[in-house]
């Protein structure tokens, strides 16, 4: 018995690697890719075909990007290729000409299979929906083949299934500034835990360093926040919810919310301070003594 379960997960790991490769092969936002492709066919001719891989997630963008007042923006793959975050060095000169005309999923239209852009500088990177979007496919692999219990793990965003031999799973929320953990929480069942946080991905500025993830009304690397962890039992919600809260978190968490259908989120600021929603405070255990809100 124990000999066949590990072959049948030794089976559903290797679908599993595969299935990831092909997405990589399709989303990867500077290797060759189904999406450099249709950038490279926007940026020449403003117009392009829309492969069946990416019409959900281009879709899926545009409401997301509706839903919070263009926060949530994944047009703006020049301007983070221009910051240096796609493998070049940063051009400054570009990420100011970006910043001059910044460009939206509004200036993204689609019709019958064929893509228009508006805005020359519009450029897709799926890096803030593409990971709950793989992450929401592998676990329906998994349901579908009899796992129900496990977790998920894609670099700290989690899809949470079952328990952990009859016991809850143990999840920490990181610390954007030290090695450890500001909170935990014990859950089971189906849960998805994704965060967003500016300790991920930066580029040296000067002395200082800069952060990948950018407000879309300014066009620089987002300031306030710290990180965003959302618990959602959608993944691609949690992952959307929480690059918008890590945007806009602590002035509009309500808001995005809101408009998000969101219940259990905690944001951290960079000053150490703390907001969690009441649905989540009640679920968590805050490690750390840092000035907490709590918001009903």
């Amino acid at each position: 018995m124990i000999t066949g379960d590990l072959v049948h997960a030794e089976h559903l790991l290797t679908e599993i690697e595969h299935l990831l490769s092909i997405h990589r092969e399709q989303w990867h936002a500077w290797e060759d890719s189904d999406l450099t492709r249709f950038n490279t066919a926007l940026l020449q001719n403003s117009t392009a075909q829309v492969p069946a891989s990416l019409a959900p997630l281009l879709q899926l963008s545009q409401d997301y990007y509706d839903a919070t007042s263009g926060l949530f923006n994944p047009a703006l793959g020049k301007l983070i290729a221009a910051y240096g975050f796609h493998g070049r060095e940063a051009d400054m000169s570009m990420v100011a000409a970006i910043r001059r005309d910044i460009p939206g999923m509004h200036n993204l239209k689609i019709d019958s299979e064929i893509a228009v852009s508006s805005n020359p500088h519009l450029q897709i990177d799926l890096g803030g929906i593409a990971k709950g979007y793989a992450v929401g496919l592998i676990s329906r692999y998994l349901d579908d083949n009899g796992i129900d219990h496990y977790i998920i793990n894609a670099g700290g965003d989690m899809a949470i299934a079952g328990n952990r031999f009859g016991r809850p799973w143990r999840i920490g929320i990181q610390n954007p500034f030290a090695p450890g953990v500001v909170a935990s929480l014990e859950i089971e069942g189906k849960h998805n835990l994704f965060t967003s946080g500016n300790y991920e991905r930066q580029y040296r500025r000067g002395k200082n360093r800069a952060h990948h993830i950018i407000d879309p009304r300014s066009g620089e690397p987002a300031t306030g926040q710290s990180s965003a962890t959302v618990l959602s039992n959608d993944p691609v919600r949690a992952d959307v919810a929480a690059t918008a809260l890590m945007i806009n978190g602590f002035q509009g968490h309500r808001e995005l919310a809101k408009s998000l259908d969101i219940e259990d989120f905690i944001v951290i600021g960079e000053s150490r301070e703390i907001v969690v929603s009441g649905t989540l405070a009640d679920k968590i255990k805050i490690a750390v003594s840092w000035p907490t809100t709590i918001i009903n």
